[in-house]
């Protein structure tokens, strides 16, 4: 199983009056082919920056500063504006998590999907429309030729989320990216859409990278789960070890925060206090520090690196380094 999408060292930063904002910070992470990957992380930790940086549609005043995005093979970041647009819905597509904002409201669903098939393939209209109809069968849309007649306000969100996904997928494209795909959604229409795109990865073999702020959401769903905070990558691996395992605070305390059937009913959910540093001037040390209740000194003053944990499995937390777990066993690395 080859890397399709390989992120290394990716910078994506805002200009705006006040100066630079650093909304990505020298992130690295892949996706295999075939693999669902979960980018997770609090609102505003750079998911979905991340997510538009890779289809090079992040909007002014952003800019992807460095790095490489090496997608099957080539960097996109090195494509001409005319070569990128093959590679958008051609080779990945996005799902977006409003669909209503992605839908046009005055166009009906056969002329939104079909316009798409259109865009990107040498066919007829009939032919397209024959598509666009398998599409909907495939996304599991009851009565394809009838839906096809209706406008986006006429059917229901998670509707509404499966015809997006008819569209994303009208040109078998290699990897879907997925932001936040189910957060308008009530409960049980979030496990359908999580079903469909588990049958949808087993069945076309496609590769999927899920945007979520939810790690409830990715749970028996991603093969690995890459996590997220002030634009950094703070913990990596495959979900047994990020839901069993986890090793970074931030983690721990986003787990703690979803709710669980087993949990007694009268247990509080836990929170984790404070909040997100202000990526406009970030701290020299780790971004997570001044919420962390294990902080030390060195915490504040120096940011750690990525650090193997076992084998797959990463955290950058200076509790993982075995110098400071040194330090802090003969009494010289002391909590601040």
């Amino acid at each position: 199983m080859g890397i399709l999408l390989d992120v290394r060292d990716l910078h994506t930063s805002f200009f705006i009056e006040a100066g630079e904002v650093e909304a990505v910070r020298g992130l690295t992470f892949h996706v295999n082919e075939g693999e669902i990957v979960a980018l997770v992380g609090e609102s505003g930790c750079g998911k979905s920056v991340t997510a538009m940086s890779i289809m090079r549609l992040v909007p002014s005043p952003g800019k992807v500063t460095r790095g490489e995005i090496i997608f099957d093979g080539r960097d996109l970041l090195e494509l001409s504006e005319r070569e990128m647009e093959q590679v958008r819905g051609n080779e990945i597509g996005m799902v977006f998590q409003d669909p209503m904002t992605s839908l046009n409201p005055v166009l009906n669903v056969r002329t939104q999907i079909v316009e798409a098939i259109l865009a990107h393939n040498d066919v007829s209209s009939r032919e397209a429309e024959e598509r666009a109809i398998e599409l909907l069968k495939l996304v599991q849309i009851p009565s394809p030729e009838r839906r096809l007649k209706s406008f986006p306000h006429e059917l229901s969100g998670g509707m509404r989320q499966r015809v997006l996904i008819a569209m994303t997928l009208a040109c078998n494209p290699k990897l879907v990216i997925a932001d936040e795909p189910t957060t308008a959604l009530d409960v049980t229409i979030q496990a359908q859409i999580i079903d469909l795109l588990l049958e949808l990865n087993k069945k076309l073999g496609m590769s999927i990278m899920l945007i979520t702020h939810d790690l409830g959401v990715v749970a028996g769903m991603a093969m690995r789960v890459a996590v997220m905070y002030a634009g950094r990558l703070v913990e990596l691996g495959n979900s047994r070890d990020i839901y069993y395992h986890a090793q970074h605070p931030y983690t721990k305390g986003l787990l703690k925060s979803v709710p669980r059937l087993d949990a007694d009913e009268k247990r509080k959910l836990a929170v984790i206090d404070g909040q997100p540093p202000d990526l406009l001037d970030p701290p020299p040390g780790c971004a997570f520090a001044p919420r962390c209740e294990l902080a030390m000194d060195i915490c504040t003053q120096k940011m750690p690196e990525l650090t193997d944990v076992s084998s797959g499995h990463q955290a950058a937390c200076w509790l993982k380094e075995r110098r400071v777990r040194e330090d802090i066993r003969v009494g010289t690395g002391g909590d601040s």
